[in-house]
């Protein structure tokens, strides 16, 4: 088995513990983000696990199903720089 075969077919047990494991990042920055770098993690780690959550309902069959070109996409939302917003 290729690599790209390893990760095109995840089992609902791996999208289950990923989807765990984004959740207990969460959890330990759930209070405010003291950093524009923990910002980032919780916006990456909330795409992430709705990413996630999505295609677990797509393989259990409860779920729409997405043409494979938008499957792992993710949007990057640009911050504003900090000194320029301080200034």
């Amino acid at each position: 088995m290729n690599r790209r075969d390893k990760w095109s077919s995840p089992t609902p047990a791996k999208l289950e513990a990923d989807i765990a494991y984004f959740d207990a990042r969460l959890s330990l920055l759930r209070d405010k983000p003291t950093s524009c770098y923990q910002e980032a993690q919780i916006k990456a780690y909330r795409e992430l696990e709705a990413l996630l959550t999505k295609r677990l309902s797509r393989l259990s069959g409860q779920g729409p199903l997405l043409p494979d070109e938008l499957l792992g996409q993710i949007a990057v939302e640009e911050l504003p720089d900090q000194a320029a917003a301080d200034s």
